[in-house]
């Protein structure tokens, strides 16, 4: 009797070994395929040289049809991380020191990025989806930008004037545009 108890509680610990061995080989497995999958990215410093803003009139309360085409010339003061991949980002002109041409995703001037919850989620899942149209407007000295998001949120980014020093992420696409930004001191 005591034997065939040793031999149930043997063969137990080693189903519960085996269990534990291949949920760690799978979670790593998982862990690896999460971070093939995301984008090349950079986090990086940068100082505005000149900026080039459409010369569009914009009325308060009017609603628009296209992004404002903003570029600016800036000087990449530092690169704070990069991320995603192996993506050399010298290829596109982000190094150190070096003055490169971007466009923005919204404006360099001030706008409102408000985003939209779009989704109703239950247990992390999402069980019902509804398409939030992007809204752009001007309203009060700022262009407002409606969104779908995962969740109610709204940023102000104030506008960049030659010389804003300003800290950026940006994603490896097939144009190099800052959407979000934060001035620095």
């Amino acid at each position: 009797m005591d034997q065939k108890y040793f031999w149930i509680v043997g063969i137990i610990i080693i189903i519960l070994g085996i269990g534990m061995a291949f949920t760690f080989i799978s979670a790593e497995k998982h862990s690896h395929e999460l971070d093939l999958a995301l984008s090349p990215y950079a986090v990086f410093e940068g100082t505005v040289i000149s900026l080039s803003l459409d010369n569009e009139t914009y009325q308060n309360g009017s609603s628009l049809e296209i992004v404002p085409n903003d570029t600016a010339l800036i000087k990449i003061d530092k690169i704070i991380r990069t991320g995603g991949s192996n993506f050399n980002w010298t290829s596109i002109g982000l190094e150190e020191g070096r003055e490169v041409s971007v466009g923005f995703t919204y404006t360099a001037r001030p706008a409102r990025i408000i985003r939209v919850q779009s989704g109703t989620w239950q247990n992390n899942q999402t069980v019902s989806h509804s398409i939030i149209p992007t809204n752009i407007t001007f309203e009060n000295g700022y262009f407002v930008f409606k969104i779908n998001g995962h969740y109610n949120k709204e940023k102000i980014l104030p506008g960049l004037k030659v010389g804003s020093k300003f800290k950026a992420k940006v994603w490896n696409t097939y144009e190099f545009k800052i959407a979000e930004y934060e001035i620095i001191n």
